[in-house]
């Protein structure tokens, strides 16, 4: 089987998947999440209450506002999810969502609430990374909602020294490696640490989705990248594999 590095830590759901098409997958998280600087911003805000929605989009921040939710001792208003990651995240929490199949991103997330909930003058809470985009909050602000953009975790790089990067980073920088699939722009930066310009590698890069595969040409990456059209492990086989 051909090698693909994949700069995640939860490499599970994909190993099956790329072991369809031939790909042995390697985990190489080369970023990790991190507390926000206020780790009292989420609680504080579910307990002050009067949201009609909360957006979250991704498993992270459901981890974050199920804490939340534990520490404040609240009942959460309607929440809205992206991704099936994030929607598999919420049901472990045993917290109900709205989650539209067809809606591949925050910001197509924002518009679905907008099209179909009045906000207008109405509180909407996003808890989310400290990096992360803003589109979505700013298409809810668009359509009148009082949005509370709480920072609920970072995502940071990690430690070049973690043994977790060595086998990674060993196929990549040697040419043993046939892909390399990126989860986020923030990993993007963070491979270009770990294993040099990315313009010095073999590998075919693939990315999860449209804003990732920006990330990476803007790394100098110039060469075909496989785009998942959905940000699953069949979407990026099936970007592979085409």
């Amino acid at each position: 089987m051909d090698l693909a590095v994949l700069t995640r830590d939860e490499v599970e759901p994909y190993a099956p998947v790329l072991a369809a098409i031939g790909l042995e997958v390697i985990a190489m998280p080369v970023t990790h999440s991190a507390p926000p600087v206020d780790r009292g911003a989420l609680p504080r805000a579910l307990t002050a209450g009067g949201y009609v929605a909360i957006v979250v989009a991704s498993p992270r921040a459901v981890t974050e506002l199920a804490h939340a939710r534990d520490e404040a001792l609240v009942s959460l208003p309607e929440v809205w999810a992206v991704g099936p990651s994030t929607k598999r995240a919420l049901d472990i929490a045993r917290i109900k969502s709205v989650h539209p199949s067809d809606v591949t991103n925050g910001a197509e997330l924002a518009e679905r609430l907008v099209a179909t909930r009045s906000l207008a003058g109405k509180r909407v809470l996003v808890p989310r990374a400290e990096e992360g985009r803003d589109d979505a909050i700013r298409i809810l602000r668009a359509a009148g909602a009082e949005v509370d953009d709480v920072i609920a975790y970072r995502t940071v790089p990690t430690r070049l020294d973690d043994p977790r990067l060595a086998r990674g980073r060993e196929l990549l920088a040697g040419g043993g490696a046939k892909v390399c699939a990126v989860f986020a722009p923030s990993q993007v930066g963070a491979l270009d640490i770990v294993v040099g310009p990315l313009t010095g590698l073999s590998c075919r890069f693939a990315a999860i989705g449209a804003t990732t595969a920006g990330a990476l040409r803007a790394r100098g990456v110039s060469g075909p990248i496989a785009v998942a059209p959905t940000p699953t492990p069949e979407g990026l086989a099936a970007a592979l594999r085409e």
